[in-house]
């Protein structure tokens, strides 16, 4: 298969500081602005890929001097003791881009014990655990001329930190590979591969916050297909198949691939078969999916990070045998 494009997803961070002292009064001089900080390709894997952009979410502070970058794993001097934890939602939160994409914006707000920390810090990060953990993102503190500064705390005052998330995932079907394949008859079918939207109910803001991504959703049961003349059809193979762990390369790059799923001769036919996906073998979910024109999933029940197109419409008979596998690049920016 060629790869025509890749799924991107980007990402950038803010964090702003507040401390109030035991007597409720805030400590002006020691507030920051929203300042820039780096969320780093292992937090973006995290977030996107391997865990939730919902889950709950620790501050940290530290001693460190030297700048955080995409690839760090953790703030330069990280002292010891994390805040509270704290979560987001979506709804409310996603704004179309207009161009296949939306923005998603996650503000977090983390609290301090009144004296849980006391001393001169110089760095802020965010965890996604209250110890251990993947550092998601983090930077030196800054002063207003963007130079690396340090706030001093004092036993009786609590400090609070607001993180700001931005995420752009895909909200619309995108073309990411085209190919041929050739049966034993010596047929050859040229196909296209197309991505479907990050979350499975992509209408901008639902409240809907599970991901197509995530590689442990359990398996899928059948092949569903449309047909030429627009019926959809499932039920073909019984061989489960599974999404395989996804390999991250420290730097920004993923690949999610399936095992294979394999139809035998008596697992079931198929004729004029022009779209393909999977789909988990439930009552509850149908299977009337493919929209044919915009080659985008149309039930928030059918769940397929993939479908494949096919120019030249297939056909599986009850001597035939059919095999697939599909894999995703992604790329975290």
């Amino acid at each position: 298969m060629k790869k025509v494009d890749n799924v991107s997803f980007g990402s950038r961070g803010f964090y702003s500081l507040q401390v109030i002292d035991c007597n409720g009064n805030v400590k002006e001089n020691k507030n920051t602005l929203p300042t820039t900080n780096v969320v780093t390709y292992a937090g973006a894997f995290y977030s996107l890929i391997s865990s939730s952009l919902f889950g709950n979410l620790y501050a940290a502070l530290g001693t460190g001097t030297v700048e955080r970058t995409k690839s760090s794993i953790n703030l330069d001097n990280e002292d010891a003791g994390r805040s509270s934890n704290d979560t987001a939602d979506r709804a409310g939160n996603e704004v179309d881009n207009g161009d296949g994409t939306s923005t998603l914006t996650l503000v977090r707000t983390m609290s301090f014990g009144l004296g849980a920390k006391v001393g001169t810090f110089s760095e802020v990060g965010l965890f996604s655990s209250s110890s251990g953990g993947t550092f998601i993102a983090g930077q030196l503190l800054k002063n207003d001329q963007g130079d690396p500064t340090t706030i001093t705390l004092l036993s009786d005052e609590q400090l609070f930190v607001t993180y700001t998330l931005e995420w752009v995932v895909p909200n619309t079907s995108k073309l990411v590979g085209t190919g041929s394949v050739t049966d034993a008859a010596s047929n050859t079918y040229s196909y296209e591969v197309w991505a479907q939207p990050y979350f499975y109910k992509y209408t901008v803001g639902n409240t809907d916050v599970d991901n197509r991504y995530f590689p442990l959703r359990g398996g899928f049961d059948n092949l569903v297909y449309t047909k030429a003349d627009g019926t959809t059809k499932a039920g073909v193979g019984t061989q489960g198949v599974t999404w395989n762990n996804p390999t991250h390369d420290g730097a920004g790059n993923v690949t999610i691939s399936t095992s294979d799923f394999t139809a035998s001769p008596s697992d079931g036919t198929f004729t004029d078969v022009t779209f393909m996906g999977f789909v988990t073998d439930n009552p509850n979910f149908y299977y009337e999916i493919i929209d044919t024109v915009n080659v985008l999933v149309s039930s928030d029940l059918f769940r397929p990070t993939i479908v494949v197109k096919f120019l030249q419409p297939v056909t599986k008979t009850s001597d035939d045998s059919f095999s697939i596998r599909v894999s995703v690049d992604l790329v975290l920016s």
